[in-house]
């Protein structure tokens, strides 16, 4: 064991400073020291020229990189700086944060009039010294871009620990000649040796009707590279190994890590542009599966750095990757590219997948079990197994990560030593390259008035490049046990409020105290290296795990570390290259707050070794050797507990969304309101005891009927009647006895938002009492000729037969004006008549329930920008009086249910969530203005939000002036646009006469009844991670208690708020007081894909209505469902 926690001149010089200055503010966390005293006088130091500038070279402003590592082991981490056109340095740590340049003498400057990239670290010939790979790239010729590897030599001089290199990349035969960002070792055939993943990029764009052409296509210079190490010499064996090595592929980050738990290096790999980012999974057999597009719903736009870490600290790793979205709206407004969402169509139609512009936080969920289901064989399950992969939930948003401006190296690390991973953005770009007003400067100059080519100087174009100096972001990890993440900017406090341009960023313990020291490489300024005061001001328990391989792998990379200590675990895996441009070689730190004993430490290695250290001191280092180990299972570390769900397959039924496109009508709608099915119906149907179900079907797809048999399968059963009726969209339905024969009649309601309105009429579908069913005649069901968007069978008259309850939507093509909603009465023998209409707004969906429990049905009604609103009746002719629940929010479904065991009927209310753009506090509510501003016949929404305390459009220049053409000569361009406040856009007149709907709630949550009077109460966070479109309540764990579920998802929110798709099927335990906590999915065994829009329960099935996609099932194994 090796004590660390030495006394150094900091500690002194903070100590005497706090006694001397007890008046002043607090230090911050980190103090950012000058390079005259750390010695570290390296500068990434750009000249721009004719040939070499941003615009011959788009990657010019990518900065250099940074690798930390002991290159003289003598205990101390070292620094490695790359310079674009300036020699790299190396500078070696003397202790007490002062360094020293060695860089002559160890012979690693780099080549000469060549462009440095990425640095990473390995001990490639495994001799117990840390060598350096640089890569190269830029606009050069391929002999001065090939990459360099320079093999430590060792020390030279036993009392200085001196050291020098070789440069021998050639001789190892990985001396890539593409345009190379950076380079991973890892040993990705566990054979014990290290092996090098080659990130390339592009120098050119394409075009967008190539770019499908392209991605199937090799390319011997932008294309990533996979290299086996073959004892001493490498091998390039790309193609066989089944990695992706196109033209598309602009890689900028990469890391690699377990995401599926069988202890095998997968990788993740970021891409610039068009093309998404790569998750390979480790088939075990010297081959990877490309797997993203199934493990993540959505990726970031132009991904520049990834780090994989456990964030929540469930032992499983997450995976943080970086963008360019700013914090503030003027950088919004001016950086942020139009939406274009026929365009994001023809991608997805194209084989890419669907991204956005921010930051992304992509959470482990873990590798569920499901069953497949064998139609011919009549079994329901046949037998269990574990996904090929694990699902990841996005919640960036939710975690409030995503925006840090133009962003580099994102890294995980606890540098609080809490117990808990915070993050660390490096940030900064030289000039606005995509600032919109330049952009269209640009393109006007480089054409004359004859359209020809101008010949102005790529200089004088570079001079009105506008600059705009940013800081880096950190963040504070406040996640809360078994909640979802929570993150807390940190910036004034931890001491980043400066501006500064930094790309590669890397973290250490560089004095040896305890807490974990930040160092980044800054362009045109020297580099910033950051003490951690963290044990200076508030001491905390922590431990160190330093790794020793057994055999070419000395230094464990791979090695997998968990920490059990009071109740929790935290886990780490030793893989080096993270963040951007980057490579950290230091001992795993696990901070451990006021934690008193350390329980236990596993270290599982890639050989499947593994040993077990327990009487662990508390802030030391403990090394820990392989060739101690032994042999270990590595799945005994995945959980065993029996999930409550299994998937099966017992019914079968596609929906096909019509290409509806609502935007083009009002571009500044907030989704497209044409997708709202399928939603369906349970009964029995043909009188055989078992409930059947309809499926609602969409324009030009007929709904479908499936009869259950009594092996729990659902068989389609065709119905002529439905079959002729497939023109309309159907948005829901209900099985009741409509005309007093005692079988179960079908009422469909239709709406769709811009249709030929004969298709919203509703239709009544008759029962012979054998499961046939025909349209009812004309005349039955009144003419309503509106869109609808929910139905309800109830006794609203106590005349024993049963009314309907019609949810008004969305009027033709005219957000928000709303349709009116309806009671229809029934007189007994099948025929209704309009008795009631409201002006509920935008109706969700509603819910029958005596709510203040005197024997009448009341109606609990969802709408958006609404209250929850209900409709109590009074027993006195269909008399019924309106009130409200107080929180306005886009309230979504509403279901009931006793939450609390007090016998009266409590309600579980959807919402959109917390991990949108979209923003809203009572304090700061978001707002909706709406008029036909410009007096077109059409409404203009014109949707506003608050952002750093000011109220903004969520539309950027170009969608609104698109919708709003008058705004053209008020705002003439991007900047002066993007300071305008949302009623500067608009105007004192068009603000004046705007009706202002006001949202101050966007949870999802459950309405508490209490005597009648309904008190909402949000879920916790994890229920906020989607919009929610499907309910069920059911006591899961057979504890006697009421449990809830929820599924969602949105992917046709405008481009701007992007897709949400983190819901996989949520389950929230009850304790039967109404409190819920939520069960890991790998628990629950959901693991639901796209946009869910229903849930019904049949038996022992919950079968999931999916949008545009196929219906999902899984048994439900512990307790009949209610």
């Amino acid at each position: 064991m090796i004590d660390l926690m030495m006394k150094n001149k900091w500690g002194i010089g903070l100590v005497a400073l706090l006694f001397v200055s007890g008046c002043q503010s607090d230090p911050t966390l980190f103090e950012r020291l000058d390079a005259s005293d750390t010695g570290i006088t390296f500068t990434n130091q750009l000249t721009e020229t004719e040939t070499a500038n941003i615009l011959a070279y788009e990657y010019f402003y990518n900065g250099g990189g940074v690798a930390v590592g002991d290159f003289n082991n003598d205990g101390l981490p070292d620094v490695y700086l790359t310079g674009n056109q300036v020699p790299n340095k190396l500078f070696i740590n003397r202790g007490n944060l002062h360094f020293d340049d060695v860089t002559e003498q160890a012979g690693v400057a780099g080549r000469t009039g060549s462009w440095k990239t990425g640095v990473t670290l390995a001990d490639v010939n495994a001799d117990g010294w840390l060598d350096i790979y640089v890569c190269y790239s830029g606009s050069f010729p391929a002999e001065k871009r090939k990459n360099q590897l320079f093999i430590n030599l060792g020390s030279t001089n036993k009392s200085q620990k001196e050291v020098q290199f070789r440069e021998q990349a050639e001789a190892y035969g990985i001396a890539d000649a593409g345009y190379s960002t950076q380079g991973l070792f890892f040993d990705y055939d566990t054979d014990g040796d290290v092996d090098l993943f080659v990130l390339n990029h592009n120098l050119r764009g394409y075009q967008r009707k190539e770019a499908a052409y392209l991605k199937k296509e090799f390319d011997a210079d932008a294309g990533d590279r996979l290299y086996r190490n073959d004892g001493g010499h490498f091998t390039d064996v790309t193609k066989e190994a089944g990695i992706i090595s196109n033209a598309l592929g602009f890689g900028l980050g990469i890391a690699t890590g377990d995401f599926n738990g069988d202890n095998k290096p997968d990788l993740y790999v970021c891409n610039d542009y068009v093309e998404e980012d790569y998750a390979y999974l480790n088939n075990g057999d010297g081959t990877f599966s490309e797997r993203g597009k199934e493990m993540m719903g959505h990726f970031s736009y132009s991904t520049m750095g990834v780090d994989i870490a456990d964030v929540n600290n469930d032992a499983l790793p997450d995976i943080f990757t970086t963008d360019m979205l700013p914090e503030d709206n003027r950088r919004q407004k001016i950086l942020s590219w139009p939406d274009n969402w026929n365009v994001q169509q023809a991608m997805l139609e194209n084989g890419f997948h669907w991204q956005n512009m921010r930051n992304m936080l992509q959470m482990n969920q873990g590798m569920t079990e499901h069953g497949t289901r064998n139609m011919e064989k009549g079994n329901h399950l046949s037998g269990q197994a574990r996904l090929e992969y694990p699902l990841f939930a996005e919640v960036g948003q939710l975690a409030g990560v995503q925006a840090t401006d133009w962003s580099w190296a994102g890294l995980l690390a606890d540098f609080d030593n809490d117990g808990l991973k915070d993050l660390f953005v490096s940030n900064g770009f030289v000039r606005d390259y995509t600032d919109l007003d330049f952009v269209k400067y640009y393109a006007d100059e480089q054409m004359n008035g004859e359209g020809k080519k101008s010949r102005k100087s790529l200089l004088d174009h570079l001079q009105k490049m506008p600059a705009t100096p940013t800081h880096h972001y950190v963040f504070k990890n406040e996640t809360a046990k078994g909640n979802q993440v929570q993150f807390a900017n940190k910036v004034k406090e931890w001491g980043f409020e400066h501006s500064i341009i930094a790309c590669g960023a890397a973290y250490a313990d560089f004095d040896l105290d305890g807490d974990i020291d930040l160092i980044t490489c800054n362009t045109n300024e020297p580099t910033s290296l950051y003490k951690n005061q963290q044990q200076e001001q508030q001491p905390q328990n922590f431990v160190k795990i330093k790794l020793k391989g057994d055999g070419a792998n000395a230094f464990g990379i791979g090695a997998k570390v968990y920490v059990y200590a009071d109740g929790q675990v935290q886990y780490q895996e030793f893989t080096p290259t993270r963040g951007f441009q980057a490579c950290m070689y230091d001992d795993l730190h696990f901070g451990l707050g006021k934690t008193p004993k350390i329980d236990s430490v596993r270290v599982l290695w890639p050989s499947n070794k593994s040993q077990l250290l327990t009487s662990v001191a508390l802030n030391k280092t403990h090394l820990v050797e392989e060739n101690k180990a032994v042999p270990f299972e590595p799945s005994l570390l995945l959980p065993k507990e029996k999930p409550i769900f299994k998937e099966t397959n017992v019914l079968n039924f596609t929906h096909h969304e019509n290409p509806a496109i609502d935007f083009n009508a009002q571009i500044l709608l907030p989704y497209l309101y044409s997708s709202g099915g399928p939603r369906m119906a349970k009964g029995d149907v043909n009188g055989d005891g078992l409930e059947d179900i309809y499926v609602g079907g969409a324009t030009d797809q007929a709904g479908q009927l499936f009869l259950q048999t009594n092996s729990g399968l659902f068989t389609p059963n065709t119905q002529p009647a439905f079959e002729a009726d497939k023109a309309f969209e159907d948005r829901d339905a209900v099985f009741f006895d409509a005309d007093g024969d005692r079988d179960l009649d079908l009422y469909v309601v239709s709406g769709e938002y811009d249709v030929n309105y004969a298709q919203l009429q509703d239709r009544l579908y008759l029962n012979n009492g054998k499961g046939a069913f025909s349209r009812s005649l004309m005349g039955q069901i009144p003419e309503i000729m509106l869109n609808k968007t929910c139905v309800e069978a109830f006794d609203a008259d106590g005349d024993g037969d049963m009314d309907l309850f019609l949810g008004g939507g969305v009027q033709t093509a005219n957000f928000p004006y709303a349709t009116e909603s309806h009671l229809l009465q029934n007189d007994g023998k099948g025929h209704f008549v309009i008795a009631q209409k409201w002006d509920l707004g935008l109706v969700t969906d509603v819910a029958v329930a005596d709510i203040n429990t005197d024997n009448a049905p009341d109606l609990i009604v969802s709408a958006e920008w609404k209250p929850i609103q209900v409709l109590e009746n009074q027993k006195k002719g269909l008399h019924f009086t309106l009130s409200t629940v107080p929180s306005v929010g886009l309230w979504s479904r509403i279901a009931p249910a006793d939450l609390d065991g007090d016998g009266d009927v409590d309600f579980v209310v959807g919402n959109v969530g917390l991990n949108t753009a979209l923003k809203a506090t009572n304090q700061q509510p978001m707002t909706l203005y709406y008029d036909d501003f410009d007096q077109n016949g059409r409404l203009d929404p014109f949707i506003a939000y608050f952002n750093q305390g000011q109220v903004y459009p969520l539309a950027g220049r170009d969608e609104a002036l698109e919708q709003l053409a008058p705004l053209r000569k008020n705002f003439i361009d991007y900047k002066s646009y993007s300071t305008a406040t949302a009623e500067e856009v608009l105007g004192q007149e068009w603000s004046a006469r705007a009706v202002k709907l006001k949202v101050n709630e966007l949870r999802t949550g459950i309405l508490m009844n209490e005597k009648g009077r309904l008190t909402f109460k949000p879920l916790p966070l994890t229920a906020q991670t989607s919009p929610i479109y499907a309910i069920a309540t059911a006591d899961f764990d057979g504890d006697g208690k009421t449990d809830i579920l929820l599924a969602g998802n949105q992917s046709n929110f405008r481009i701007r708020i992007g897709k949400t798709d983190a819901n996989q099927g949520i389950v929230f335990k009850g304790n039967g007081k109404g409190d819920f906590e939520y069960l890991r999915q790998d628990q629950s065994g959901l693991a639901l894909k796209g946009d869910v829009r229903d849930v019904q329960t049949v038996g022992n099935q919950f079968i999931f209505g999916v949008n545009n996609g196929k219906v999902q099932t899984y048994f439900f194994s512990r307790k009949t469902a209610k």
